[in-house]
């Protein structure tokens, strides 16, 4: 089983973009992006882990969890679902929360489109994260949103082919 190694990374004004293909059906990589069970177990960057994670998978449902750091320091953060067509797509907007999934302030407020697009024998996922302007891409990005994301995903590549394995 072939995983491709790199992390495609596209900046526009507004938004980026992040894809990879992976050895995997794409209605297991709908779960592994949509069941709390599986983003407990790669969505954090090391050496975060995911203690919280719930999911109303439902149009204007939440997605709400929490990153703690090795220090035992909470992050809380949470999605809306404004779109979900399984195994296809996802559409949600992020932002930090409190325990409570209330907003708060931190990273802006973003709007991401995940796709999955079944190929011969992969599946390719692209997820553009689009936000208000160029101040808040600039703001997310200088946060490490991106690094995170390419460690979440290269954490994702070796769950999927866990999951193949047993």
């Amino acid at each position: 089983m072939f995983d491709y190694p790199s992390l495609i990374t596209h900046i526009e004004e507004q938004e980026f973009v992040v894809e990879r293909q992976f050895s995997a059906p794409r209605s297991l990589m709908f779960q592994v992006f949509t069941q709390p069970e599986h983003l407990k177990r790669w969505w954090a960057p090391q050496p975060y882990t995911i203690p919280v994670c719930t999911i109303d998978l439902r149009p204007g449902g939440i997605w709400h969890y929490c990153m703690r750091s090795p220090e035992g320091q909470d992050h809380w953060a949470r999605s809306v679902y404004s779109e979900i067509v399984p195994p296809e797509k996802l559409v949600y907007s992020s932002t930090f929360a409190d325990e409570h999934a209330n907003p708060i302030e931190g990273i802006p407020e973003h709007l991401t489109t995940v796709i999955f697009t079944q190929e011969t024998g992969t599946t390719r996922v692209a997820a553009r994260v689009q936000f208000t302007n160029a101040a808040a891409l600039k703001v997310a990005v200088d946060m490490g949103m991106l690094q995170g994301m390419s460690m979440t995903w290269d954490y994702l590549v070796g769950y999927v082919q866990e999951l193949h394995q047993s």
